[in-house]
């Protein structure tokens, strides 16, 4: 896997976190498992590009001043009105203990009962949580859907073979695609008047004109 770099720096906590981020820095904060936390600033592109990268669940070796850290973006906080990234929590990571992750799923294949039978296909679990050494750590997790051929066939969290060195956390019976079928009821507007008249019999009641029917005519007075 290869390393994905970002450098930072010790943010002096007296500078407003708003001056910083007019000039184009995000303040963030590096905790951890025996770490000493630390107030940090880190480019705005150069975050921009590792997390497009990285995401929250891949290890980023964090260049603070010099000094080399593995972390995880644990957690972004984005501004309301622009979506602009506001701060950053790095939480350090220790490469000998395994971590929990969630990780996105990815779709692969054509599935014949969507493509021959017009089944929909329908993604229930968009992340998977998986269990590994940090380094293990995959970007995401392919579920092939080829070898789905009926209606209301599936993938479940047991289907799935993980990668190397990497466990799935949950229910082996949890479905995590499955096809489904839809079901188009169209009336006409006969039927629709039948009912309304069948209605209107059984309570005694006149049944209404149709939409766009012409009503009856008024009875002439003698």
């Amino acid at each position: 896997m290869d390393q994905i770099m970002l450098d930072v720096q010790v943010r002096d906590v007296k500078v407003s976190p708003s001056y910083l981020r007019k000039q184009r820095k995000i303040p963030a904060v590096f905790y951890g498992h025996k770490e000493k936390s630390m107030a940090l600033q880190v480019d705005y592109q150069a975050f921009r590009k590792v997390f497009d990268k990285a995401g929250s669940n891949q290890v980023i070796e964090l260049s603070i001043d010099g000094t080399k850290k593995p972390v995880l973006v644990q957690d972004v906080q984005y501004n309301p009105l622009t979506d602009h990234f506001d701060h950053i929590d790095f939480v350090h990571v220790d490469m000998k203990q395994e971590v929990k992750a969630n990780i996105p799923v990815v779709i692969v294949g054509i599935a014949p009962a969507v493509k021959n039978l017009g089944g929909i296909l329908t993604t229930l679990r968009h992340e998977l949580e998986v269990k590994c050494l940090p380094a293990d750590l995959p970007h995401e997790i392919t579920v092939d859907v080829s070898g789905l051929e009926q209606l209301h066939s599936s993938v479940h969290l047991s289907d799935i073979v993980p990668p190397k060195g990497v466990k799935f956390v949950g229910n082996p019976d949890d479905t995590v695609v499955s096809i489904s079928v839809v079901k188009e009821e169209v009336e006409s507007t006969t039927t629709v008047e039948a009912a309304v008249a069948e209605s209107a019999a059984a309570s005694g009641t006149p049944a209404a004109p149709a939409e766009g029917a012409a009503a009856p005519a008024a009875e002439e007075k003698k």
